[in-house]
């Protein structure tokens, strides 16, 4: 068994490369020779300087009553074997920083290190020391760090391979290191081929599709996961001192912090790509805008819990860290917080639907058509090209006016035809309207109106109410320039003229007065017998609306039943 001294307590260093292991310059600690289990520092430090010289010293901290080590050099054989489990798993103690008082506040029991903590001293009658509930694991915690018996198999190596090229580094154990980082990468490779290849069938196999190239990114961080296990099995084989090892231990245990958060953030986009496919499918444009926006919102989680992890993986105390960081977490929320109201926005407005892209809408008088919702904002397109930025906070707040969600969209026209038109040119005019409207497959057919409305200033004038069912506004337009265009073809037909605002001036003179037909004067009994009958019973009296047609009234069809389809 060849045990690494135990080297001087020195400041930590967190290197992330394995290739950075060696440069160390490492020198032995003299052993004072000195028993003192009064603190838990002491008792730690007593172990640490005597376990190689005077391991019987470092012994009287170890409390071995109960336990199955019973003779001197079986109880020196466990301190040393404690000593090199620590040192192969490159749990590197400093002693500084454990308590130097026998009374140790909320606590019996110190482990040297946090990261091994069912290794401790425990307070007892003669001080502190390593209680037997310690001591008697220590055989299988030896076996686990020592599987393989390198020392034989180093004793039987020619003598070039035990020189030491590095202080405390031997040929044997750079070749063994080379080895390993080479098996190390072809594990990755072939990982990340293997990961890659079958992962896409995998996903289809699923029902679901994916970019290849996404699934081949997300396998890179796997075949590193299992490079980084190659190399973690490799480390205690080299048998390297302990700082050596507490650097090797950081480095890797880095890289599978960094390969895991890698391998999220890849997941990620992996299932962003396969809900964006899903989203193409729907009706719905605002999960198409959706799924960027929880893409990102996961990546910024991902990437704050993996900076927490690696920092933990360096033995950075991040509870400390927070906690010293959040008088800066105060002032840095006060001052973002229109952006986290920017942010609640946001989820409202997924929650709620008030719009999706693509629609017509009027927020805090801004109109024009949704291009895009984001984490802080909402852009809109307006009609005459600009593009309007509005928080999520406004619009979570406002009203808005959601054109695009109307399911018929209304239209309403005056139509001033001139006032030479006949009555029944008229009756006909307004009934061939309905008669339009009814055929149109766009058209409601429930609710429209067409009707001589007034006499105006420059013609009589009809109005023309009606609904279309149009997805878009261009549909919209074409079926209003339809309707208004069999709207002239009729008027043609019924030779009725449109009238437009014209002001007439007549100059009378002598010859026209004399040339002009004389007009007919009624007696009193005349106009009124024309009078009544219109009234009540009169000849020319139509009280109820006569009609050329069935009329082609709202909610009939041109059978003259009640009953039409939209």
């Amino acid at each position: 068994m060849i045990l690494p001294k135990r080297t001087p307590r020195a400041l930590p260093a967190c290197l992330l490369a394995l290739a950075a292991l060696f440069p160390v310059s490492l020198t032995a600690r003299a052993a004072p020779n000195v028993s003192d289990c009064s603190t838990p520092r002491r008792a730690v430090e007593t172990w640490l300087d005597n376990a190689h010289d005077h391991p019987r010293v470092a012994a009287t901290c170890f409390d071995f009553s109960g336990t199955e080590f019973g003779t001197d050099a079986e109880r020196t054989l466990a301190v040393r074997h404690l000593l090199a489990v620590f040192d192969q798993r490159g749990y590197y103690v400093y002693p500084d920083t454990l308590p130097d008082t026998a009374e140790v506040e909320g606590t019996t029991q110190v482990p040297p290190v946090r990261r091994f903590a069912e290794a401790f001293v425990e307070k007892d009658g003669h001080g502190w020391r390593f209680p037997p509930s310690v001591v008697r694991q220590i055989p299988g915690w030896y076996v686990e760090t020592f599987d393989v018996d390198v020392e034989s198999l180093v004793a039987q190596l020619p003598e070039w391979a035990k020189t030491e090229l590095l202080t405390g580094v031997a040929v044997w154990q750079l070749l063994l290191l080379a080895l390993a980082i080479l098996l190390g990468l072809v594990t990755r490779a072939l990982v990340a081929f293997v990961v890659g290849n079958y992962g896409g069938k995998l996903i289809k196999r699923a029902g679901e599709a994916a970019d290849a190239k996404i699934v081949t990114r997300a396998a890179h961080p796997v075949g590193t996961l299992a490079m980084v296990g190659v190399l973690w099995y490799a480390l205690p084989l080299l048998r390297l001192s302990v700082r050596l090892n507490q650097i090797g231990t950081i480095a890797l245990r880095v890289m599978m912090a960094g390969a895991g958060v890698l391998l999220l953030y890849r997941l990620v986009d992996l299932a962003s790509d396969v809900f964006s496919r899903r989203a193409e499918q729907t009706d719905t444009k605002l999960d198409d805008q959706l799924v960027p926006l929880v893409r990102k919102a996961s990546k910024v989680f991902v990437v704050c819990v993996g900076v927490i992890f690696v920092l933990q993986n360096m033995d950075v105390d991040v509870g400390s860290l927070l906690a010293g960081a959040s008088l800066g977490g105060l002032a840095f929320t006060l001052a973002a917080r229109d952006t986290v109201a920017n942010l609640f926005g946001s989820i409202s407005i997924f929650a709620d639907h008030p719009f999706q892209v693509g629609d017509w809408v009027i927020i805090d008088g801004h109109e024009g058509v949704v291009e895009e919702v984001g984490m802080r904002s909402t852009r809109i397109r307006t009609f005459y090209s600009s593009l309007i930025t509005i928080p999520n906070s406004v619009v979570a707040n406002a009203a808005v006016d959601n054109y695009g969600m109307r399911e018929f969209r209304r239209c309403m026209v005056t139509l001033g035809v001139t006032y030479d038109t006949t009555p029944a040119q008229m009756r006909a005019f307004v009934e061939g309207i309905r008669a339009i409207l009814q055929a149109n497959p766009k058209v409601r057919k429930d609710a429209y109106e067409v009707s001589f409305r007034n006499f105006g200033a420059s013609g009589l004038e009809v109005l023309l109410y009606f609904f279309f069912k149009t997805d878009t506004w261009s549909d919209e337009l074409a079926q209003r320039e339809n309707i208004f265009l069999e709207v002239l073809r009729l008027a043609q037909q019924l030779d009725v003229q449109f009238a437009f605002p014209t002001q007439t001036l007549h100059i009378e003179s002598h010859a026209t007065r004399e040339a002009r037909s004389p007009k007919v004067e009624l007696d009193e009994a005349a106009l009124a017998d024309i009078v009544r009958s219109f009234g009540p019973g009169g000849s020319a009296s139509r009280p109820i609306p006569q009609h050329l047609t069935t009329g082609y009234l709202p909610g009939q069809d041109p059978r003259g039943t009640t009953e039409v389809d939209d």
